[in-house]
C-alpha cells in the first residue's frame, strides 16, 4: 500500500476521483430528496430511475465498443467534462428563472447517472491498463476506500447543507468539483497500450461487440455466474437508492439529517470493506470473502425490513456498505487478474448489461411494493432476491482456482 502511494500517478488518481465523487454524491443524495417530497414524487422518481437504467442499458455495448478502441484517460476526461456542462446548465437556468422545475431535478439525476456510468467502466480499464498486476488487489481496495470516503463525506455535506443552502449553490460546487478533476486526471501520465499494441478491435458494431463479451464469459459458466450473482448486493443496493430517502420520509418519519447521516455510515461500512478487503483476499479465496460478505449485507436488508428506528437504520446501512463494497472488492479482483484489458471494455459492458436488467426488473417489482404497501417490504423482497444469488454463488465458488487468486506480495 505503501508503495503504490509513492506514486504520484495513484495520489493524482485519487485525489482527482475523490474530489469528483464528494460533488456527485451531493447531488445524487439531494434530487431524490427533493423529488419524493413533492406530489407523487416517489413514483416519478421510479420511473426515472427505471427511464434512466433502460437508456443506459441501451447505450453501454456503443459505450464498452468505444472504449476498447480510443484512450481510456480520454474517457475518465470526457466523462468530468459532461457532468461539469450538464450541472452548470442546470445551475445557471435555476439562478435565472429563480425556481427548481421537477424537469430540471429529473435532468440532473438522469446526468449524474449517466456520469457513473462513463466513469466506472473507464477508470476500471485503466487503473488495469497503467498498473501492474501484483498491485491489482490493492488498487482496488484503495479505490474503493476513495470512492466510499467521498461518499461518506458528499452524505455528511449533503445532510447539513439540504434545509440551509439554496440547491443552485449546491449544483455550483458539484460542477466545480468536475473541472477540479478534470484538471487533475489530465496531468497524469498515460499511453494508449491497447491500441499500440496492436490489440485494437475489429470493426464490429456495438452489439457484436457486446456479443464477444457475452461469448467470452458464455465459455466460462461457472466463473459467469458466480460473477454475476455477486452482482446482487450492488442490485440491491441500486435499487435501495430508490427505496431509502422514501423509507426514511415514510416509515421512519425522520428529516433529510438522517438520510444524509445514513448515506455517510454506508460509506464508513464500505470503508472498512476496501481497508480489509485486500488483506482477506490474500489470506482467504476471493470466493469465500464474497460469499461472507454478501451474508452480512442480507442481515442488513434483515434489519431494515423488520426493525423500523432510526438507530437500526444506521447500523442496517453500515452492514449494507459493508456487503456490498467487501464483495465488489473480491469480484473486481477476480475480474481484474482474469479477463484480458483488450477485451475488458467489452467484458465489462456485458456484465453491466445483465446488472442493468436485473436493476430494471427488481425497480419496477419495487415500485409496485412502496404503492401497493411501504419501503420496508421491499426490503424484504431484496433479502430473497440476495438470499438466492447467494446460494447460486456458493455453488459455484470452485470456478475459482488457486491460480486466478493472486499471491501476496
Amino acid at each position: 500500500m505503501k508503495e503504490l502511494l509513492r506514486d504520484f500517478r495513484i495520489r493524482r488518481l485519487l485525489l482527482a476521483n475523490i474530489t469528483g465523487s464528494i460533488g456527485a454524491g451531493i447531488t445524487i443524495i439531494s434530487v431524490p430528496w427533493i423529488l419524493v417530497q413533492r406530489e407523487g414524487g416517489e413514483r416519478l422518481y421510479g420511473y426515472v430511475t427505471i427511464f434512466t437504467t433502460i437508456v443506459l442499458f441501451l447505450m453501454v455495448p456503443y459505450y464498452g465498443a468505444w472504449l476498447d478502441r480510443h484512450s481510456r484517460k480520454f474517457a475518465l476526461l470526457v466523462g468530468e467534462l459532461f457532468g461539469a456542462t450538464i450541472t452548470l446548465a442546470m445551475t445557471v437556468w435555476i439562478i435565472v428563472t429563480g425556481q427548481t422545475e421537477t424537469w430540471q431535478l429529473l435532468v440532473l439525476f438522469f446526468g449524474g447517472m449517466l456520469y457513473y456510468t462513463l466513469h466506472y467502466p473507464a477508470k476500471f480499464a485503466f487503473i488495469q491498463q497503467v498498473f501492474e498486476k501484483r498491485h491489482y488487489q490493492q488498487l482496488i481496495g484503495l479505490m474503493e476506500i476513495q470512492g466510499q470516503t467521498a461518499s461518506m463525506l458528499a452524505g455528511g455535506c449533503a445532510s447539513l447543507m439540504l434545509d440551509h443552502v439554496p440547491f443552485q449553490w449546491i449544483l455550483l460546487i458539484n460542477a466545480g468539483t468536475y473541472l477540479f478533476s478534470f484538471a487533475v486526471q489530465k496531468t497524469i501520465p498515460y499511453e494508449a497500450t491497447h491500441l499500440v499494441a496492436g490489440a485494437k478491435p475489429d470493426g464490429n458494431n456495438a452489439w457484436q461487440s457486446m456479443g464477444e463479451g457475452i461469448r467470452w464469459l458464455r465459455d466460462r459458466p461457472q466463473f459467469t455466474i458466480f460473477i454475476l450473482c455477486t452482482l446482487a448486493p450492488f442490485v440491491a443496493v441500486m435499487t435501495g437508492n430508490y427505496l431509502f430517502p422514501i423509507y426514511v420520509q415514510q416509515v421512519l418519519q425522520a428529516p433529510a439529517s438522517v438520510y444524509g447521516q445514513g448515506e455517510m455510515t454506508f460509506a464508513l461500512g464500505a470503508i472498512l470493506a476496501g481497508l480489509l478487503g485486500p488483506r482477506l483476499i490474500t489470506q482467504h479465496a476471493a470466493a469465500r470473502v464474497a460469499l461472507g460478505m454478501m451474508v452480512l449485507f442480507i442481515a442488513g436488508l434483515i434489519l431494515l425490513g423488520s426493525v423500523h428506528t432510526v438507530p437500526t437504520f444506521y447500523l442496517a446501512l453500515l452492514l449494507l456498505g459493508l456487503g456490498n463494497a467487501g464483495s465488489r472488492v473480491a469480484r473486481g479482483s477476480v475480474l481484474l487478474n482474469e479477463v484480458p484489458n483488450a477485451i475488458m471494455g467489452r467484458v465489462n459492458v456485458a456484465v453491466a448489461a445483465i446488472d442493468r436488467l436485473m436493476r430494471t426488473l427488481m425497480q419496477f417489482g419495487a415500485i409496485y411494493v412502496v404503492v401497493r404497501a411501504d419501503a420496508s417490504w421491499a426490503f424484504i423482497g431484496l433479502v430473497v432476491f440476495v438470499s438466492i444469488a447467494l446460494f447460486l454463488a456458493w455453488r459455484s465458488r470452485r470456478a475459482l482456482h488457486p491460480p486466478e487468486i493472486p499471491a501476496a506480495v
